[in-house]
């Protein structure tokens, strides 16, 4: 699975050259275990699009990194998505897998979102969105995350 996560975001960063949006962001996450503790995460975020009026599509990688909490992990995700325009609002679906790197063990699987985005300014784009992992051989089977970000875009 780590060599797949690599080569997701390899071909996703090597796109860019021909998307109409390319976006850096940071974000602040709870992830919320159905069993087990949480955790507080800092993650940076990468990613594509391509707006085609009133829809978009994209993909995006995103590493975070454990801040607070009672687990000890740190997070990978490489995701693509479909979004729909409405008013200042940029409603989207994600969808992709899903990796956790405790210190002795990896987990993966995949994941699924939903979100908004709305622009701050003409390059400023705060975001909201659930995501949620669905694990395997992992200290729970689904972690919920809540996250704000900040993205970029060029």
């Amino acid at each position: 699975m780590k060599r797949l996560i690599a080569f997701i975001i390899a071909a996703t960063l090597g796109s860019a050259a021909s998307a109409q949006d390319t976006y850096l962001g940071v974000g602040v996450e709870y992830h919320y275990p159905h069993a087990g503790d949480g955790q507080s995460v800092a993650s940076g975020i990468a990613g594509i699009g391509f707006d085609t009026g009133l829809f978009g599509v994209g993909a995006e990688a995103e590493y975070g990194f454990r801040v607070m909490g009672g687990n000890d992990y740190d997070t990978a995700r490489v995701r693509g998505w479909a979004s729909y325009d409405w008013a200042e609002y940029s409603f989207r679906l994600s969808g992709g897998v899903t990796e956790y790197y405790f210190d002795d063990d990896t987990a993966g699987g995949f994941n699924f979102g939903i979100g908004a985005d709305r622009d701050v300014s003409e390059n400023l784009t705060l975001r909201g969105e659930f995501i949620r992992d669905i694990m395997d051989n992992t200290f729970t089977d689904a972690v919920t995350t809540t996250r704000i970000a900040m993205l970029y875009k060029f």
